[in-house]
């Protein structure tokens, strides 16, 4: 048996399974769900703030909110995105140019601009202040399960069913590299906060590594999971990755040696939606036992054992861990060899 972190809040109102979480810089959770609310809830009180917002004819599912919490968006299985004021539960604007689910909304670094991602295969891309559509991108051969903006909001990363993950150039929409390819379709993608490297989980429970300059894979995937990723967080700092699954659990890893970090986040269902606060000390979880579970990883840290049931398969070390043991090689050869050369005396070294 995993040891297992003991979540310290649980967050009830919902009444059907979650869909996605996010934090807001004002410390607040807003969820999606399949019972067509979006909600609003208190960390520190564990409340529900306010009524829920309703206006979905379906259920919720992707959410984005804004730096000033002041606007939430979210995107339905009724294929609209619905621009909410969080204070008043009106609605701003409503957008139905999707023709399928829309599971992923992100605002762009600066909120000029907001990403959706899409069952119907496309990505498109609208103008914050008009709501206008900018770009309509449809490269794509099956559904768009994830969009993200890197941190320096030059560039757009998507994942898609047809099992790749595709990078855009923000400003113009067009395609920056050759498609990633991953053995499964992808659900889900994070970038780092420096903005070189993507991070994509798959249907077959593993997480990928990408250089975002070059779309080079960074060593083997990491079998994080007996079955689907459904929901990937990375953490403020760019340290842990958070991962929750079909499996019934969470789990967090280094992103520097690949470990599982802490004890794994156990539910009794799948779960489908993970997020970190503001902080990196908090994350909340939620997925189909209809209630968020709030835990707190600030005392955690990385385990040396393997800890994934099937048998966790390691993967090779980040490449800049490679780099450093290649340079340990070569000074140690250097070395050796500098040795050998002073006891042959100075007519040797000439020939270096």
């Amino acid at each position: 048996m995993e040891p297992s972190l003991s979540p310290i809040k649980s967050f009830r109102g919902h009444t059907d399974y979650l869909n996605r979480l996010v934090f807001s810089k004002q410390l607040k959770i807003i969820s999606t769900c399949k019972d067509w609310t979006v909600r609003i809830w208190d960390v520190e009180t564990g409340n529900q703030v306010g009524d829920p917002f309703d206006g979905h004819t379906d259920g919720t599912c992707g959410v984005a909110v804004s730096m000033d919490g002041r606007r939430i968006v979210s995107g339905g299985k009724d294929d609209k995105i619905i621009i909410w004021d969080a204070d008043t539960r009106e609605i701003i604007r409503c957008l139905s140019h999707h023709t399928s689910w829309v599971g992923c909304i992100r605002f762009s670094p600066d909120e000029k601009r907001l990403a959706s991602a899409s069952w119907d295969g496309t990505l498109k891309i609208w103008d914050v202040e008009t709501w206008e559509l900018v770009f309509d991108i449809d490269d794509h051969q099956g559904q768009v399960h994830a969009v993200a903006y890197s941190p320096n909001g030059t560039k757009l990363a998507s994942g898609s069913h047809d099992q790749t993950v595709r990078i855009w150039n923000a400003a113009t929409g067009k395609q920056q590299t050759q498609p990633l390819i991953h053995d499964k379709p992808v659900i889900s993608i994070v970038w780092s906060p420096d903005s070189r490297r993507i991070i994509s989980a798959c249907t077959d429970g593993q997480i990928y590594f990408w250089s975002a300059p070059t779309g080079a894979q960074l060593g083997s995937p990491l079998r994080a999971h007996s079955r689907t990723i459904i929901s990937l967080a990375i953490s403020p700092d760019g340290e842990l990755i958070a991962s929750a699954s079909v499996d019934s659990t969470a789990r967090l890893w280094s992103t520097t040696t690949r470990k599982p970090f802490g004890r794994v986040l156990q539910h009794a269902k799948r779960v489908s939606a993970i997020a970190f606060s503001p902080n990196g000390q908090l994350v909340a979880t939620g997925g189909r036992e209809n209630t968020i579970f709030l835990w707190d990883i600030s005392q955690e840290s990385t385990i040396t054992t393997n800890a994934v049931s099937p048998p966790f398969v390691s993967p090779v070390s980040h490449i800049s861990s490679y780099i450093d043991q290649q340079t340990s090689i070569l000074f140690q050869l250097l070395l050796h060899r500098h040795r050998t050369n002073y006891r042959m005396g100075p007519s040797s070294q000439q020939n270096l």
